[in-house]
């Protein structure tokens, strides 16, 4: 499932769970390029390639599309996943500016302009990591 959303003046892609695929340039080449791009990030494994992208096969989705800024979203709302709940948010931080993708990274519940966004805000480096905190509860801690 995905969404494209055209204003007078944006266009925004939204991705539902999806695997890399050409068809995210057919769709830039119909519909793009993008002022703003989500997809999914989270939960991501090799195996599940061909229904979860992950950071780096986000990243690449996102240049597919012709994507101006990046917000990435299915991650760190459950710690379900093989690998630590915060890693798509910290392999993104580190790869994105290198590549030249504007990504944002809101606090949740907080309203922003993805255009004025200059930074990524990492807020997830300030809480407990759920698997942390599952650990102590087990040690009784």
């Amino acid at each position: 499932m995905s969404a494209r959303i055209t204003s007078a003046n944006h266009r925004v892609f939204f991705s539902g769970d999806t695997g890399l695929t050409p068809e995210f340039e057919e769709i830039r080449i119909r519909k793009g390029p993008f002022d703003l791009v989500m997809l999914e990030v989270g939960a991501f494994h090799p195996a599940w390639g061909d229904i979860h992208l992950g950071p780096d096969n986000a990243l690449i989705a996102h240049e597919m599309l012709g994507g101006k800024t990046f917000l990435p979203v299915h991650w760190g709302t459950f710690d379900l996943a093989l690998h630590p709940w915060d890693e798509p948010a910290e392999v993104l931080a580190a790869k994105a500016p290198a590549r030249g993708i504007h990504l944002i990274t809101p606090r949740l519940g907080r309203a922003i302009e993805p255009s004025h966004v200059e930074h990524i805000d990492p807020w997830w480096r300030e809480v407990a990591s759920p698997s942390a905190e599952r650990v102590l509860s087990y040690a009784g801690t």
